[in-house]
């Protein structure tokens, strides 16, 4: 319920800055492997790409279809789609530090 209720506190503006960072590391994977992405077209995948791992119950069903979905979207090769994927979260992982030091938040 408070998860609900901080959703419906950010407001729109919000939801989309939401959306939109939580794109960039999948835009800069995409990009860095010579894909054709917008970060409209980005948000659209991550989107479609949720909502398709919610639904599915078989993992490497969902892997394959994410392969795809990457491959078609972005015109990818399958080893790229595959690189694009592991690079995504290279870059978020990249990112996250560099929140963490640049707001100066210890871990320890």
């Amino acid at each position: 319920m408070v998860f609900l209720a901080g959703i419906l506190g950010l407001g729109i503006i919000g939801i989309v800055l939401l959306l939109v960072i939580s794109s960039l590391p999948l835009y800069f994977a995409v990009k860095f492997l010579g894909g054709k992405a917008t970060i409209l077209k980005v948000i659209f995948v991550n989107l479609i790409v949720g909502i398709i791992s919610g639904v599915l119950s078989i993992p490497l069903l969902g892997f394959i279809l994410l392969l795809f979905i990457y491959k078609k979207f972005f015109e990818l090769s399958w080893l790229n789609a595959f690189f694009a994927l592991i690079l995504q979260s290279v870059v978020a992982v990249i990112l996250v530090v560099i929140a963490i030091v640049g707001l100066g938040i210890a871990l320890i």
